[in-house]
């Protein structure tokens, strides 16, 4: 089981549930209730998020994107 993926998965849904709660019909204290309650989630998808990850193999300095192999050459230097 892929705990991540699901996690990310349902904090999404979640977060599209409660903008559409401004557009139906729900009542304020639902609305309410799932306003107090994103923070929390937002914070437990982050924990699980990082607690599960792997750290990449490369440095930033090496390849600014990890997931692109792209190889830096020296010449993205944003300053000069």
């Amino acid at each position: 089981m892929n705990k991540p993926i699901i996690i990310v998965v349902l904090v999404s849904l979640f977060a599209l549930l409660y903008q559409a709660a401004f557009l139906s019909s729900l009542p304020e204290q639902v609305i309410l209730f799932l306003y107090l309650l994103s923070p929390f989630l937002l914070i437990l998808m982050v924990y699980i998020v990082l607690k599960n990850g792997k750290p990449s193999a490369h440095s930033f300095d090496e390849r600014f994107y990890d997931d692109w192999d792209y190889q830096r050459n020296g010449r993205e230097d944003i300053h000069g």
